[in-house]
């Protein structure tokens, strides 16, 4: 299994792009293969003194409205390219109600047995400087999220389309993003989604990821 997570994460001038985007048939030189919706609560976990934030860690459980089992995630640092992030990123399927502990060192293992190990070894770097993640979460984002899967070059190109409305949970905000992710095929499909999603509307590049400016937003909000 890739343990490379490759995405074009982008964010719309106007917010009607989505609308627009969700219902096209053709993108470019890309068919809609396949769409879907999802309804996701993300849930970020760290130690009590943020020792993985340190390590550029992110550990994040999502439940998506109808599945039973959640999405264990840990990513490491990302290399931001022309709009495209780059990096280390890990996801097993276990049980939502598990300790996040528990997940974490699951999610560790299977880290330094698929490839990954810098990310393994970041996570045992954090663990053996602020100990066990807690077991709640330090932040909660909702995620409205339309899903487009793109087909082009007979299947050599395969890009799962995102389409973002997201929200904090308990905070008055709110943001829009889209993420353009590579299945299959190389970085030049990337380019043709952002060219084709350029032609349908205004975007710039993102800065940082969600998670980042999710913290950023409680930490200094006067809540």
């Amino acid at each position: 299994m890739d343990s490379v997570e490759r995405e074009l994460k982008l964010v719309p001038r106007d917010s009607a792009l989505l609308d627009r985007l969700a219902l096209v048939d053709r993108l470019g030189p890309f068919g809609v293969e396949r769409r879907h919706h999802e309804i996701q609560h993300n849930s970020f976990f760290d130690t009590r003194d943020g020792a993985l934030e340190r390590e550029r860690v992110g550990f994040r459980r999502r439940t998506v409205k109808g599945e039973r089992l959640a999405r264990w995630t840990i990513k490491g640092d990302a290399q931001h390219v022309g709009g495209v992030a780059t990096r280390a990123e890990i996801e097993l399927a276990l049980d939502a109600d598990m300790p996040p502990a528990m997940a974490l060192s699951t999610l560790r293992s299977a880290a330094a047995s698929r490839g990954a190990s810098a990310l393994a070894e970041a996570v045992g770097a954090a663990l053996s400087a602020g100990g066990l993640p807690l077991a709640e979460p330090f932040v909660e984002t909702q995620t409205d999220r339309e899903i487009l899967d793109l087909s082009a070059r007979a299947g050599e190109w395969l890009v799962e389309l995102a389409l973002d409305h997201v929200t904090i949970v308990g905070h008055a905000y709110a943001e829009e993003e889209i993420e353009a992710e590579l299945k299959r095929g190389d970085e030049a499909a990337l380019a043709a989604a952002r060219e084709a999603i350029e032609a349908l509307g205004s975007v710039r590049e993102s800065e940082g990821s969600k998670l980042s400016r999710a913290v950023a937003h409680v930490r200094n909000c006067d809540c």
